[in-house]
């Protein structure tokens, strides 16, 4: 047996919502939302660190 959670996202809307479906996960999981938000927060930490490493690589490039 397996939970799944089928969604279909409004891609206008990003924010909100990918905000609906981590608090839906979040309600299904009470005893495992620090862990959950806590890995969310690196895996979001690291995306926004390798966008910022290639706005400064084109940035570089730019002024060469």
């Amino acid at each position: 047996m397996t939970h799944t959670l089928q969604v279909e996202m409004d891609l206008n809307k990003p924010v909100e919502e990918l905000t609906q479906v981590i608090t839906a996960v979040l309600s299904s999981h009470p005893l495992n939302q620090i862990e959950i938000l806590a890995a969310l927060d690196l895996k979001i930490g690291n995306a926004l660190a390798a966008l910022e490493i290639q706005k400064q690589k084109e940035k570089a490039e730019v002024t060469e």
